[in-house]
């Protein structure tokens, strides 16, 4: 029994316009595999946002911490000749032995 090529014509085509329809549901450029890559980079990006967010906060509490409310003038000045080891002339050093 021999099939005309009308008879199988149809049949490729339809396999032909389903895989090409296929590959580009999974390669395409909004396809599957696309949709995979933009999940990830998502992922990535809230992660960052969230490390961002996190250091924003912990700036803004040092800035409050700067604002002249809460500072303590003494406290300031003793903070600023600790690191700057900076003293007048009229202070009194102490030295004390280093373990």
């Amino acid at each position: 029994m021999l099939l005309r090529p009308r008879q199988i014509l149809a049949p490729v085509v339809f396999a032909t316009v389903f895989g090409y329809f296929g590959y580009h549901l999974v390669n395409g450029d909004r396809g599957l595999l696309a949709l995979a890559h933009l999940q990830r980079e998502t992922m990535i990006a809230n992660q960052n946002f969230a490390e961002a967010e996190a250091t924003r906060k912990i700036w803004e509490r040092r800035v409050t911490e700067l604002r002249n409310q809460s500072l303590d003038p003494d406290m300031l000045d003793e903070r600023a000749r600790a690191l700057l080891n900076y003293a007048r002339k009229d202070d009194i050093i102490v030295f004390t032995p280093t373990r």
